[in-house]
């Protein structure tokens, strides 16, 4: 008979269930896979080959074969060893096929038959209980990933030895003392609720800085303050400009700790991210903490947008619904700064490999840093650059990405009495509180809509939201030639004008509203453009 069990693995950030089918028929001893295969699913025979001997198990000296369905895509990663492994038994009809039927397996295994842990667990189980399987086997690393979803009954094993003893007898058979051993209740686990998985994640690296600097240990920079604040409260991009010292990258390292908690929905979605990556193969952890990610500049291509022979999130990805902050950077490769035009747009990167398409979820926070020379002090008369050298530096970011900014902030130099002021700043969860509110305030706006924030509201949406009294439209209308706007930074300027009155509890955009918002647009001159 054909035997047939269920596995799976990863596409992008969703899991893809595969069907493993094993049948064993007369002809020459031979071991054949097919189903379109990397060479890594190719070398698993031997891996299950060996196993199977180790626990006792000799394959039959005939034609096996095992198809991976379906053939349309390619088979990749340790996924399926497990599975590979109990088709193959109930091929062979060592195990009935009542304890198979309508269950997952999935996992690595060694050569001595131990089952290890796999990454993406996460996303493979969601996209079976949408398949409507109901168990599930994992390895023991992999239990508490496993059991976060819902409807899923999780059952786990050390070894091929333990599940075949099991899938068999229904309990545990020491192969050498004879000696039954019932499955330990921990082993077998169901629905785990949100709010009891809910652990810390400062051992998981969330970004560069795992501890959040609290706004009140910044000293002076009120006005860079109060455009993180806008930038937190509407998911507005923002530049920040200034020498070196002023305090760009602590200001930078505070704004996780403004903006409101994660919602459960949001925590689900970049846990699965997460371990879609490979972050949470070796400990399970609900990210309930907004990330924060601080790439090098050594980083790749592959490496911040996705892609890789085996596609997985990029750095874009893994700062979903948190905050992306890159340092310096006119200084990433320029490859990597104008690839931030469609992400910037869409919040999304699509990668293309095997003829297939997949969507990296990319809705962060975009917060960068600039020197406005090498030396980092252009205008100050300490500035030791040439003309053409500042010109060379301030034009590795093209104008297409500056429109892409909202904000635009220059941190000036802080002076000894501002520096050694014994005043208190105001904290980070005072600043929260009005964020919060805000974001109160744009969730009843959009509730009938696809959008969250104003900073990512459609062009009919701003017409419809962000209209303005006969002042407002002579400001801007003063504002459009003289700042020489964009249709796209024409639209920017009155997304960020509405979370500037939302912070004020406004129903309507004023005057003042605008003005400031202008402020925040011009600076764009100040950080890179001054002559």
């Amino acid at each position: 008979m054909v035997a047939e069990v269920f596995s799976g693995m990863i596409q992008g950030i969703e899991g893809q269930i595969v069907q493993i089918q094993a049948d064993i028929s007369n002809g020459l001893p031979n071991f054949y896979m097919t189903g379109y295969l990397s060479n890594e699913v190719k070398e698993s025979k031997e891996r299950v080959r060996t196993a199977l001997h180790n626990i006792g198990i000799a394959l039959p000296p005939k034609r096996i074969s095992v198809n991976f369905a379906p053939a349309d895509f390619r088979k990749c990663g340790t996924f399926f060893d497990l599975a590979v492994a109990v088709a193959i038994l109930l091929a062979m009809n060592l195990i009935p096929e009542t304890y198979v039927k309508n269950t997952l397996f999935i996992g690595e295994l060694s050569l001595n038959g131990q089952i290890r842990p796999i990454s993406g667990v996460l996303p493979i189980v969601v996209s079976a209980v949408k398949s409507g399987i109901d168990r599930c086997i994992v390895a023991k690393e992999n239990i508490e990933e496993a059991a976060f979803v819902d409807q899923m009954e999780v059952v786990s094993f050390q070894s091929l030895e333990e599940l075949y003893s099991y899938l068999r007898h229904g309990y545990i058979v020491d192969r050498h003392s004879g000696e039954i051993t019932q499955q330990k209740e921990a082993d077998i686990r169901g629905i785990v609720c949100v709010d009891e998985s809910i652990t810390d994640n400062a051992a998981l690296n969330l970004g560069e800085w795992n501890q959040i600097t609290d706004f009140s240990e910044v000293k002076g920079q009120s006005m860079a303050k109060r455009a993180m604040e806008i930038a937190a409260a509407g998911y507005h991009n923002l530049m920040l400009g200034g020498p070196p010292g002023v305090g760009k990258t602590m200001l930078a390292s505070c704004i996780s700790g403004i903006m409101p908690q994660m919602t459960k929905e949001e925590m689900i979605d970049t846990t699965m991210i997460y371990s879609a990556k490979g972050l949470l193969k070796e400990r399970f952890t609900l990210i309930n903490k907004r990330p924060f990610r601080a790439p090098s500049l050594a980083i790749t291509a592959a490496g911040m947008f996705g892609g890789g022979i085996v596609p997985k999130p990029g750095e874009i990805s893994l700062a979903h619904h948190g905050v992306l902050f890159l340092d310096e950077f006119p200084e990433y490769a320029r490859e990597i700064i104008e690839m931030f035009r469609i992400p910037l747009e869409n919040h999304a990167i699509s990668v293309i490999r095997q003829e297939r398409t997949l969507i990296f979820p990319a809705d962060f926070l975009f917060i960068i840093a600039a020197n406005a020379c090498p030396c980092g002090y252009y205008p100050m008369d300490k500035c030791r650059c040439t003309s053409r050298q500042i010109l060379r530096y301030q034009n590795r970011i093209s104008g297409p990405i500056l429109d892409r900014m909202d904000l635009f902030v220059r941190c000036e130099e802080i002076g000894y009495d501002v520096l050694t002021a014994s005043s208190k700043e105001e904290s980070s969860s005072s600043i929260q509180k009005r964020v919060s509110a805000a974001w109160v305030i744009q969730k009843e706006r959009f509730a009938e809509s696809s959008t969250i924030f104003n900073g990512r509201m459609t062009k009919s949406e701003v017409e419809q939201y962000c209209q303005l009294d006969a002042e407002g439209q002579r400001l801007m209308k003063k504002a459009y030639s003289a700042f020489s706007l964009t249709g796209r930074s024409y639209f920017k300027i009155l997304k960020t004008a509405r979370t500037i009155a939302d912070l004020e509890q406004s129903p309507d955009i004023r005057a003042r509203h605008l003005e400031e918002a202008l402020y925040f647009r011009q600076k764009e001159k100040g950080n890179l453009n001054e002559r």
